[in-house]
């Protein structure tokens, strides 16, 4: 039996988020989108088997065991007929699709029938807002290009899981959860008329992870911003919209000039400018929930905050003087609010063959 696995981080996401949809990013100088890798994994388990030429036996299983939901085909034929019509297969939990779509893809690169079984599981909660789901995709096409010497080099994974997503949410994705899956670290992802390029920004780990304080609000993420509705109102000319845009971008130059000077002064004002740009785009960002975690934080020390992701539920970060950091979150914690411990990981996804 060969045995591949794979691992890749979520992501805390400062600045720029949604710019990174083509093309609204061509429309600014510079756009520009900030994160930074943390160490909630996302984690791939592939198991190859000898072939055989029993044909009851269950040839393909797909597994998810954080939703603890699977599905098998009898044959890899069995799983693209499922996909004749469609982009996705009605024949599994929609927490497969991802699965299925990006092994259907790599299947055209693999000749061999034998049996193939895949588990994942991902430490960020559900509909965090961390990145989880583009987190587990860079996993599997790590994991199954090793498996398929597919003909694809590591600057390509990050457009073939971005399209492979795409089909599968009905919507275009973005590309700024891919790049700290990939690479880890903490970078600024400059898009550009043509190209795509990454900043890294080195020794600040410790910089960040004195100022921020990482809070899931208990409830997945089901409303907040619709990128696809604000793309839209974005190239239709909404005013509103192209303000609120102006402005996120604007707040990108003021992260990257925190980090550059360790300045937590800088910091704080450039993710304020985010979140108030943020909640004009969207008012249901943030839960009332939410809110008021933020309002006892700020009472307790805390500068500013701001949602993860889309928002509508998930995580959020508040920014903190590095003093009063682990007082606010002993508070919080006695308040019943869910801290989640993080580091900041310099790598990105990791592929082991294990055979």
């Amino acid at each position: 039996m060969q045995i591949i696995r794979s691992k890749a981080p979520a992501r805390i996401d400062l600045a720029g988020g949604t710019l990174d949809l083509w093309p609204l990013y061509l429309f600014f100088n510079n756009a520009t989108t900030i994160n930074c890798a943390i160490d909630q994994f996302a984690e791939v388990r592939i198991e190859v088997s000898q072939e055989s030429k029993v044909e009851e036996v269950s040839r393909i299983e797909l597994q998810s065991e954080d939703r603890n939901e699977k599905a098998s085909f009898r044959s890899y034929g069995e799983l693209l007929e499922s996909f004749q019509n469609s982009h996705k297969t009605e024949h599994l939990p929609p927490s497969l699709w991802l699965h299925a779509r990006v092994l259907r893809h790599f299947f055209s690169f693999w000749r061999r029938s034998a049996p193939l079984k895949i588990s994942t599981k991902c430490a960020a909660p559900a509909g965090a807002g961390l990145g989880g789901s583009s987190a587990l995709n860079i996993a599997l096409c790590s994991s199954l290009l090793k498996l398929t010497q597919a003909p694809y080099t590591e600057e390509e994974l990050i457009p073939l899981a971005r399209d492979l997503e795409t089909t599968v949410i009905d919507v275009p994705a973005g590309i700024q959860d891919y790049w700290p899956a990939l690479h880890g670290g903490i970078q600024a992802i400059r898009m550009e008329p043509g190209r795509v390029s990454r900043k890294v920004f080195n020794n600040r780990a410790e910089f960040l992870e004195s100022h921020l304080v990482l809070c899931y609000s208990g409830q997945s993420r089901n409303s907040g911003i619709n990128n696809w509705s604000v793309y839209k109102k974005f190239i239709d000319g909404d005013a509103t919209v192209k303000k609120s845009f102006s402005e996120i971008a604007e707040a990108t130059f003021l992260v990257e000039e925190a980090l550059e000077r360790q300045s937590f002064e800088i910091f704080a004002k450039g993710i304020q400018k985010e979140w108030f740009a943020r909640q004009q785009l969207a008012p249901t960002i943030a839960t009332v929930e939410m809110l008021q975690v933020m309002q006892r934080a700020q009472e307790l020390g805390s500068a500013t905050a701001k949602v993860c992701g889309a928002g509508g539920g998930g995580c959020f970060i508040l920014i903190v003087p590095s003093e009063k950091k682990q007082t606010i979150q002993t508070h919080l914690r006695k308040d019943g609010i869910h801290v989640l411990d993080f580091n900041i990981v310099e790598h990105g996804c990791v592929v082991m063959d294990v055979q």
